[in-house]
């Protein structure tokens, strides 16, 4: 059937008061009957669990004195006997052995526990543990209790106070009894013995079993450590600290309490009253399973909810009957906006893969070049110095310098391809991101000059970033030249600075572009961010912005929109590597017309920030006639291990460390390197690449260090992925320096090694 446009249902309930009122009413109406029924049904359980607290506090009270009483009954019996020896005068070991031994004694003792079902037997007990007398057997048996808990304490302790034992079981009827025992002291306080009072739990048992609250219930003794002593219904784990025992929390703060238990020792959630007793360290619980209590209640609830539903239902029948002509019509819209949502997600996830793994895939290429472009500088880059070194003849040497300046533009080169494939080597330290803005705004406004204006905004409280600091100040600065040379006319340059907890990727905001600095966080769209904390740092320009294909492909190497000499290409796609190999991110966001936004989101550093100094400045180019010499072959006496599977590499080093007095023996892998090693050879460094056919420069030298070899380990490599974090190379205590390396140094780096070791 023709379902009407919900403009149609809107304009048809703007145009119908009475439609309107009815909706307001029923729907008051319903909100008002449930609110009353809940707030009664929840006031009516109320009740009931205040009136079952009553209940069981009072016998929990009753059970407790009862308790007491018979406790304090035994208690009675054994202070009795301790005021009769000190009336008699035994105030040393020595007379309470001798005096009290007796048949007298022991029938004095029988007299004593008549009429005292609780109390099953009185023992005296001399200060080195063995029994004096009896009141069940005399003779008396050869028993000495000086392993037990209770003559331990008191005999280390000075007290008056009574020592209830932990309960023992009879090994042959199964009973189980608790031991109460004072001390005897002598006028000087020294210990003389003890006088203990064996207690029949099964007593008190008897006593809760008559006294158990309805069928549901519970009554229990426990010590206050929170042993358990007695129960009904009985439990086969008397003598052991069982469940939870909330009452001890409870009794923390007062001598008894109502409280409930999630969990009871044996069939679930239970109401619980608990006391401990005023004068000796028991305490008294009764409880109720909770399901039992509410019983009567839920009937209750039940029977209210029902009628309560059967008005509500009424009332919504009422409004259905007004609202299903456009349900069908809700249903069909949100269908199609689901439909919608879905494929736009779709187009936005496929878009968002494509890009991924073309970045991805640049990557890998990027990186893999770089590795063997800087092999080839590297062989380059030494027989240039070789031949520089070996001649005056300028129409020689100086060609020689002028490719080796190309050799260094190539270095760097390669370094911006290594920063986008994510495997430049970093060190990163906990950075004050506020201070390399304000340091950085200063180095630019004498850089970008005075048609473009510099403005910086740090928030207030901004956190340490962990970040490699060299690297982030380079690329704010390739940020600010693309800003100057989108600017050609001049114009506003900010830097920004924030701190951001992201919970994931977030939608981002069409209108970023046109924002005003300061006024508001910019929305997280950043592929493959994680949730955490971030310090935000962007760049935004005046300038002419990007079209949308030119943003699309802005963070891909050698790609430029600059006439040719202005630009490498490599400026954004530094930027994109460092922020992704630190852990965070970088979105960009442009529009012709309206500038551009470069926004790096950079991991928080735990700990504070380091302070961090100026990178220095590069060192002027060397006069026409310089050398890159050696003046003498400084490696005379020292022996190297040249570990490198290039041929061409590995042959232009050896030959340059030899020139420079080094003893080189040449190895094309670390197969080749262990056997040489093996066989006896013991260089006093070992230089190694990296990236090798089989075994790597790092697992030749855990090999190594695993056999106890400390030779110094010197590791010159184009990249390597594997000592981005510097935690690889302390592992196996080795040096690393990256591909292409000026000869003079690797040179220095070596000497330096072996008189170290030496």
């Amino acid at each position: 059937m023709p379902i009407p446009p919900i403009r149609h249902w809107q304009a048809h309930l703007r145009a119908s008061r009475p439609l309107r009122v009815l909706l307001l009413i029923g729907g008051l109406s319903v909100a008002v009957l449930l609110a009353a029924t809940v707030q009664y049904i929840d006031s009516m359980r109320d009740r009931e669990m205040e009136g079952a607290e009553r209940e069981l506090s009072t016998l929990n009270l009753s059970l407790a004195e009862q308790t007491a009483s018979a406790t304090q009954s035994v208690d009675l019996v054994l202070t009795t006997i301790i005021e009769q020896l000190k009336s008699d005068g035994i105030d040393t070991p020595e007379e309470y052995v001798r005096r009290m031994g007796g048949r007298d004694t022991h029938q004095m003792l029988r007299a004593r526990i008549t009429g005292l079902p609780q109390l099953d037997a009185v023992t005296m007990i001399a200060a080195d543990g063995h029994l004096i007398n009896f009141s069940r057997y005399y003779p008396i048996p050869p028993v000495n209790v000086s392993d037990r808990d209770y003559f331990a304490y008191l005999r280390d302790h000075d007290t008056t106070a009574p020592y209830i034992s932990e309960p023992v079981q009879n090994r042959g009827n199964g009973s189980w009894t608790v031991y109460l025992a004072r001390r005897i002291s002598g006028r000087d306080g020294s210990f003389v013995g003890l006088v203990l009072g064996a207690i029949e739990l099964s007593y008190f048992q008897r006593i809760y079993k008559a006294l158990q609250p309805d069928g549901d219930g519970s009554i229990s003794l426990w010590r206050r450590d929170g042993i358990l002593l007695a129960r009904h219904p009985v439990l086969p784990d008397i003598g052991r600290p069982l469940g939870q025992r909330h009452f001890l929390k409870v009794l923390e703060r007062d001598k008894s309490g109502v409280y409930f238990s999630s969990g009871g020792l044996n069939d679930g959630a239970r109401l619980v009253a608990t006391r401990a007793l005023a004068d000796y360290p028991l305490v008294v619980n009764v409880t109720r399973r909770l399901d039992a209590v509410l019983d009567e209640w839920r009937i209750q609830a039940w029977t209210i909810g029902a009628a309560s539903a059967v008005g509500i239902a009424a009332l919504l029948l009422s409004l259905w009957a007004l609202a299903r002509q456009f349900s069908a019509y809700e249903t069909a819209t949100r269908a199609m906006d689901a439909a919608r949502r879905a494929v736009e997600g779709r187009e936005q996830a496929e878009y968002a893969l494509r890009q991924s793994q073309k970045m991805e895939a640049i990557g890998q290429l990027t990186g893999g070049v770089a590795h063997d472009f800087n092999n080839l500088l590297q062989a380059i880059g030494i027989n240039l110095h070789v031949i520089d070194s070996r001649t005056d003849d300028e129409r020689i040497a100086g060609p020689a310098r002028l490719a080796l300046q190309a050799v260094e533009r190539g270095a760097t080169l390669t370094q911006h391809l290594l920063a986008f494939s994510r495997r430049q080597q970093l060190r990163p330290v906990p950075v004050d991101v506020a201070t390399l803005v304000e340091r950085t705004s200063r180095l630019l406004g004498r850089t970008l000059g005075q048609s473009v204006r510099i403005e910086t905004e740090v928030a207030p409280g901004l956190w340490p970033a962990m970040i490699d600091p060299t690297q982030l100040e380079m690329a704010v600065l390739n940020l600010a030249l693309n800003a100057r040379d989108a600017m050609p006319g001049g114009g506003t340059l900010w830097i920004l600075a924030s701190n951001r907890t992201v919970a994931g990727p977030e939608a981002g905001d069409p209108a970023i572009a046109s924002r005003l600095p300061g006024s508001g966080p910019l929305p997280v769209q950043v592929e493959g961010l994680a949730a955490g904390d971030y310090v935000v740092l962007r760049v935004r320009d005046t300038g002419t912005g990007m079209a949308a294909e030119v943003a699309a492909r802005a963070f891909e190497p050698f790609f430029t929109t600059k006439e040719v000499g202005r630009g490498t290409g490599l400026g954004l796609s530094m930027v994109h590597g460092l922020a992704t190999q630190s852990g965070g991110g970088v979105e960009l966001d442009s529009r012709p017309g309206l500038g551009t936004t470069v926004t790096l989101y950079l991991p928080r550093a735990e700990q504070a920030a380091e302070v961090v100094a100026a990178p220095p400045l590069p060192p002027p180019p060397l006069p026409a006639r310089a050398k890159v010499t050696e003046t003498a072959p400084v490696g005379v006496g020292c022996a190297i291990l040249l570990v490198d599977d290039e041929e061409l590499v590995r042959s232009a080093t050896a030959g340059y460390l030899a020139q420079a007095g080094f003893a080189v023996r040449e190895a094309a892998d670390a197969a080749a390197a262990l056997s040489l090693l093996d066989h006896g050879f013991r260089p006093d460094v070992i230089v190694t690449d990296h990236m090798m056919p089989g075994m790597t420069g790092l697992e030749m030298a855990r090999t190594l260090r695993a056999r106890q070899d400390e030779t110094p380990i010197l590791m010159v490599t184009g990249y390597a992925e594997d000592l981005t974090s510097t935690a690889a190379a302390r592992e196996v205590s080795l040096t690393v320096l990256s591909k292409p390396i000026e000869p003079s140094r690797l040179v220095r780096s070596i000497r330096d090694m072996a008189s170290v070791e030496g």
